[in-house]
């Protein structure tokens, strides 16, 4: 691993162990309160939750559902196919009292990423290579792309990109939404 890489990508990798979890509320630096995702059927998913979700995207066929309290907030996420056979996730809680997607989630592969957010990873790490890369839609022009892989020693990282108005930015504080 190269000098250049520990240098950029080593703050991004504190901040993100100290953020993991973390939602819009919280300080950087805080901890996330969090019960952990646990699997829950369908029925039991409340009736204004899945009807945010097919709000947002009709199409999508709803398959799995977790649910965690983060910071004394609900949260589900929804994983479900659309018509095409693609997968989706989809993050709700509650805005303004309402149940709202917080964010939508797909696995893409690199060539699905765009240029220059390919451009600033590679400045930020240049020899790194991530094998899991999550696109998530914050909706209103903001899309974070989640770059996950191994470092040299083994340890499993994450890399966020902001892409926004067409500039990317290597975030060094995990995003919250």
């Amino acid at each position: 691993m190269t000098t250049n890489f520990l240098r950029n990508i080593a703050p991004v990798l504190l901040t993100c162990l100290v953020l993991a979890g973390c939602n819009g509320e919280r300080q950087a630096g805080d901890r996330v309160a969090s019960s952990g995702k646990e699997a829950t059927g369908l029925e039991a998913v409340p009736a204004e939750v899945l009807q945010a979700a097919l709000n947002a995207r009709p199409e999508l066929e709803i398959e799995a559902a977790e649910h965690e309290v983060r910071d004394g907030r609900d949260y589900y996420d929804l994983a479900g196919k659309t018509a095409d056979g693609a997968e989706v996730e989809l993050d709700l809680t509650t805005v303004d009292g309402a149940w709202t997607v917080v964010e939508i989630q797909r696995d893409i592969v690199m060539d699905q990423v765009p240029e220059p957010v390919r451009q600033a990873l590679a400045e930020a790490a240049a020899d790194w290579a991530p094998d899991r890369i999550i696109e998530s839609d914050q909706d209103g022009g903001v899309v974070i792309y989640e770059f996950f892989g191994p470092d040299a020693a083994g340890a499993e990282i994450k890399v966020e990109v902001k892409w926004e108005d067409g500039a990317a930015e290597v975030l060094r504080d995990e995003w919250l939404h």
